[in-house]
């Protein structure tokens, strides 16, 4: 391989992965190297469109572009069918290499259902590609042995694998990474292209840890408009921080089994008088690191073996009649979805949550996953920091260590939170708040709460109380509250208070007619038809408007998020209230007022959030972008 050159010293080569024409021009106006071009990049990538890839040559000055040769998404055990049609892609494709002014790749991965190297797919693919190099994709990771998959790859002329060496970011897979590496030094093996979770702030140290000499990386970000575009400042910094690090000498590797045991080479003879190596097991579905001597003895104090190479964690958001639970893999996608009903006592629902991360667990177990950590968020009084709920009415809880009660359940770290700090959370790094270290996510549903966070830190308060939203006495001397308080907010506006409301003003008019009162939806929807309605959710504004008024005053925030189920109610709501916070701050500009980005899956976000932070990998939630965590699971069979 010949590397890239910055100011005459060899650095790693940086490869990004795009599925538009525009993305392609912002990596390449970026300084990057080289594009990985696919499709529908919320399947994992498949095979761009002709057009694509004829227009992307024509419009490309100077980096390399590798194409994606996938049917489909899903797995990689593909039928004749697809086969053919993967193989006449690739066909297509090496005819355009041929006059293209750019180096052009395949990019392809085939596995059996024993989850090895589909060898007779793979050389269809290598005939029909002809002299176009074929890269192998992280169908790579999924494979039962690393070692005898790369061997695979190298005797059918792969030219290099993309691998985040079997984990779920490459910075996990850092050892196996540098022993494939050290592999790599026979110019007949592949070149090993490391990807998974590589930014500007690792690239560095994956790097020398490792000394790959190519990375890999998905750019991308949410548009205003809701779909993703490769953030051009990105990839930039990426470039800066890779031609910043000079790459280190190529290692050296001896193989002993099925370990790899690789060393640096030393710049002099003297050598050390107990030299470390890595030593890396790779078989099965994981790979395991740990520094041993020079007679091949794991040394003292080295960690034990690393958790699966496909983790997730188990999230769940309780409400006051039901839970949620999904199994999250390390992207923010939601493998599998349940939903159950809380119990009828506070112990039996503490059972319940348990059986549900527990069924979880299994489903992870048969699609090949490791559970690493659970999340769990719930209503009421929540001290985050014991993961103890102090009280939730609804349930039924007073004092319950839950997360102690559930790790000793399933054997693994559980996080608890509050149920609207945790959806604030999931606003603030991926929704309607991003990027805001003030701001306020509003929950309006059956209650009314909030979530605060200034400076960029969650206030939970001295008892863990701070965010009482709807408690604020937005009436004085109003009507009375179910908590005691006269006047709340939420007595005026939220689903419970607007139907209320709505069905004590029509009792008062006689409305005999009237068989159920409709609720705060069609409250809204009433407004412009009806009178009783328009007094109501008018009223309810005032109240909403001085309780976030009182709040703006307070904490200051940049924005306020509405979120639940009586957030969705639209302009109706956003634009009176709008008006309404304006003219409660007579001396001051309002605060931005948005509705949240991700609706009611803003919970289980946040609780999955958690679970990462539970299992100490909250590094995966920071590349994690809305249309991923928020497509619904594939159906299982």
């Amino acid at each position: 391989m010949t590397a890239s050159l910055a100011a005459g010293v060899p650095r790693a080569l940086v490869e990004i992965c795009v599925d538009d024409l525009a993305g392609v021009l912002a990596a390449e106006r970026a300084g990057a190297d080289r594009v990985e071009l696919c499709a529908d990049l919320l399947e994992g990538g498949t095979t761009p469109s002709l057009g694509m890839i004829q227009t992307v040559l024509a419009s490309v000055h100077r980096v390399g572009v590798q194409i994606m040769v996938r049917s489909r998404g899903g797995d990689f055990v593909y039928s004749d069918d697809e086969l053919r049609v993967m193989v006449a892609d690739t066909r297509a494709i090496a005819a355009l290499a041929e006059t293209s002014s750019v180096r052009v790749g395949i990019v392809f991965g085939a596995l059996t259902a024993e989850n090895r190297v589909d060898v007779p797919a793979l050389a269809a693919i290598r005939e029909a590609a002809g002299t176009v190099p074929v890269t192998f994709h992280k169908a790579f990771n999924d494979t039962v042995d690393l070692v005898d998959a790369y061997e695979t790859l190298a005797q059918h002329g792969v030219e290099r694998v993309l691998t985040s060496g079997g984990a779920a970011t490459a910075e996990e897979g850092a050892d196996v990474l540098r022993a494939l590496h050290a592999r790599s030094d026979n110019s007949r093996m592949p070149i090993v292209l490391a990807g998974g979770s590589v930014r500007a702030q690792n690239v560095a140290a994956l790097i020398a840890r490792t000394g790959v000499r190519e990375v890999h990386l998905r750019a991308q970000i949410a548009s205003d408009r809701g779909h993703l575009v490769t953030d051009e400042s990105v990839v930039r910094d990426t470039v800066a921080a890779a031609a910043a690090s000079a790459l280190p000498p190529h290692p050296a590797v001896v193989a002993d089994g099925g370990l790899i045991r690789s060393s640096r080479i030393q710049a002099d003879t003297a050598q050390p008088s107990n030299p470390a190596v890595v030593a890396v097991d790779i078989g099965g579905t994981s790979a395991k690191g740990a520094p041993v001597d020079s007679d091949g003895r794991v040394m003292p104090g080295s960690p034990g073996p690393a958790d699966g190479s496909h983790p997730a964690v188990v999230a769940v958001d309780i409400g006051g009649t039901s839970a949620k639970g999904a199994l999250v893999d390390v992207d923010g996608r939601v493998l599998r979805g349940a939903r159950i009903a809380t119990g009828s006592s506070g112990a039996e629902t503490v059972t319940r949550i348990a059986d549900l991360l527990r069924d979880l667990m299994k489903a992870a177990d048969a699609m090949g996953r490791t559970v690493v950590g659970a999340g769990v968020v719930s209503p009421g009084l929540i001290d985050s920091a014991t993961g103890t709920v102090l009280y939730a009415a609804t349930l039924g809880w007073t004092d319950v260590p839950l997360a102690r009660i559930l790790s000793e359940a399933i054997g693994l770290p559980v996080a608890v939170g509050h149920d609207v700090r945790a959806a604030g959370a999931a606003e603030r790094a991926l929704g309607a708040a991003a990027g805001s270290g003030d701001a306020v996510f509003a929950a309006i549903g059956t209650g009314v709460a909030a979530a605060i966070t200034s400076d960029g830190r969650a206030v939970e308060g001295a008892i863990a109380g701070a965010g009482e939203l709807g408690h604020i006495p937005a009436v004085p001397g109003g009507e009375l509250c179910t908590c005691g308080q006269r006047g709340c907010l939420e007595v005026y506006f939220s689903g419970a208070g607007l139907a209320r409301r709505y069905a004590a003003a029509t009792s008062l008019l006689g409305d005999d007619l009237l068989v159920e009162p409709p609720d705060a939806a069609a409250i809204a929807a009433r407004v412009d038809t009806d009178p009783v309605a328009a007094r109501v959710w008018s009223e309810g504004l005032d109240a909403l408007a001085t309780g976030l008024a009182t709040l703006t005053l307070l904490v200051d925030p940049e924005v306020i998020v509405l979120g639940g189920g009586v957030a969705q109610a639209g302009d109706v709501l956003v634009d009176p209230l709008r008006a309404r916070l304006a003219a409660a701050l007579a001396w001051r500009d309002a605060p931005r007022l948005v509705t949240a980005a991700l609706g009611s899956h803003a919970g289980r976000v946040g609780a999955a959030m958690l679970a990462f932070e539970a299992a100490q990998r909250s590094e995966v939630t920071r590349s994690w972008v809305a249309p991923v965590v928020l497509a619904e699971p594939h159906p299982q069979p």
